[in-house]
């Protein structure tokens, strides 16, 4: 070996010293490393490797990322990947420049590659974890005939799950997960050739969370690059871009396109720029504000409506994201959305916010007419839960308009007021024919706003009546609607 290839090799940066820097640079921020994962420390080197003989653009896609976690065995989505390729005794200064310490993160990978000795690539691969997955087989040369068991554990604040699949015709499917022995658990089929995309989509007090993302291969994949995404110039021509990709995307599966909304715009700017600038990245606010809370407060009429939320290099590059969440992407597909807002931002740390809100418009709503709204609400989600329609009775209705008002007047957003008599007594003295009533009161922003209540995904009932009444309370806020809404069944 000569002189000048042992100085080379004596030089050469390691992953030791790489470690060492992220070390410093948490450090300095008041923060302790987060803990090497295996996995990750795979995936890192095969992204490393890949920068070497492709380039970075090739190795630092998020599908590229993405897929180089899910083939060590991995499943964290969202992953933050600083990759640097060049001279190696710049490798690891210019890492530790590009490194932010301002996400939460809870896993990392690192990998350095020399090259040739003189060109080298380095990376720091760092998730958020929100669940522990138990392995599971991620490749297969022909369809399995049996089942596949996916089973996991989820982290606080996540309480329960659902997994989708996005099948490689573009087919989204889904399956709650049912708790179990070894956690929550769902049963998977992979029945098809081609790469299919699972994913878990958690739910907590800040709403639903991707929890896990990974690919299953079956049969021969031929394995192909990253689009190269040219991001447009303007955010008039991204969102122009992303419409049509949204809209190319609908097409290929029957569906009818869904239309630029201007008051949607409005609403998923006013969230991108809240994220971007406040430094979380979730559906729900810490203050609790939620996408339905936001629709009513911009005074949106709605039947049902979606949100996805991306953040990459650019806006193209974070709804390539999206594309790829089985999650997000049912909301892209889903048949009954016509309306679509996009909210475009800048993070401090030069990331764009990808907001998109996607709607479906009631029907046959008389603009205006607020207790209308609330009905044209119930139906539409017990049609989308395939329940039969509710008859809108007119001595319910009285009764639950008479209780909104005094609600209002006590403050007290529940079935029973002090001083009032029993609800539920009175709707039985009201009709005969009534077998079981159940009654919700709340307090929101929009008469669209029903929510999602037990009370009104029960079979059994069969009359319905709304009551509300809009005023300024001291504990629940200004000129909000303060809704009563009882359900019956009858004999």
């Amino acid at each position: 070996m000569t002189a000048l290839a042992l100085a080379l090799l004596a030089a050469a940066p390691t992953d030791a010293a790489l470690l060492k820097a992220v070390q410093s640079r948490f450090e300095a921020a008041g923060r302790q490393t987060p803990p090497a994962d295996p996995q990750l420390e795979r995936a890192a080197r095969a992204i490393a490797q890949r920068a070497l003989g492709s380039g970075v653009t090739d190795a630092a896609g998020l599908l590229r990322v993405t897929a180089a976690i899910s083939e060590a065995g991995g499943w964290d989505p969202n992953p933050v990947a600083v990759l640097v390729r060049g001279s190696p005794d710049e490798l690891i200064p210019t890492v530790a420049r590009q490194l932010s310490t301002d996400e939460p993160v809870s896993g990392l990978g690192i990998a350095v590659l020399s090259g040739d000795g003189e060109r080298g690539a380095a990376v720091v691969l760092m998730v958020r974890r929100r669940m522990e997955l138990a392995p599971f087989a991620r490749r297969h040369k022909a369809p399995p005939k049996a089942a596949q068991r996916l089973c996991g554990k989820l982290l606080p604040p996540l309480t329960s799950a659902e997994a989708f699949i996005t099948r490689p015709s573009g087919d989204v499917e889904s399956t709650a997960m049912k708790a179990g022995p070894n956690g929550l658990c769902a049963t998977l089929t992979f029945p098809v050739i081609g790469r299919h995309a699972v994913e878990v989509l958690g739910r907590g007090p800040r709403g639903p969370e991707v929890a896990a993302l990974f690919f299953v291969e079956v049969g021969s994949i031929v394995d192909s690059s990253d689009e190269l995404l040219e991001e447009p110039a303007t955010p008039a021509l991204a969102k122009a871009r992303l419409l049509a990709r949204i809209n190319a995307l609908r097409l290929r599966l029957g569906l009818s396109p869904v239309e630029p909304d201007a008051p949607l715009d409005a609403v998923a700017q006013a969230w991108a720029a809240r994220l971007a600038s406040e430094g979380f990245f979730s559906h729900v606010a810490p203050d609790g504000s939620d996408l339905k809370g936001r629709l009513g407060a911009a005074s949106y009429p709605f039947a049902s409506a979606g949100e996805n939320l991306g953040a990459s290099s650019g806006p193209l590059a974070a709804h390539f994201g999206i594309e790829h969440s089985p999650g997000h992407r049912k909301n892209l597909i889903e048949p009954g959305h016509r309306k679509l807002g996009i909210g475009l931002s800048k993070r401090p740390d030069g990331l764009t916010v990808l907001v998109e809100v996607l709607a479906t418009p009631p029907e046959g709503v008389p603009q205006g007419d607020p207790l209308q709204a609330a009905y044209a609400a119930i139906a539409a989600e017990r049609a989308r839960k395939g329940l039969s329609a509710l008859r809108v009775s007119a001595s319910l209705e009285g009764l639950a308009q008479g209780h909104a008002r005094a609600a209002l007047a006590a403050d007290v957003p529940k079935a029973e007021i002090p001083g009032q008599p029993m609800l539920h007594q009175r709707a039985f003295a009201l009709l005969d024919e009534v077998q079981a009533v159940a009654v919700d009161v709340f307090v929101a922003d929009s008469p669209a706003l029903i929510g999602d209540s037990k009370n009104l995904a029960e079979p059994k009932n069969a009359l319905v009546g709304v009551g509300l009444t809009r005023g300024s309370s001291q504990k629940y806020g200004d000129e909000r609607y303060w809704i009563v809404v009882i359900y019956a069944s009858v004999r």
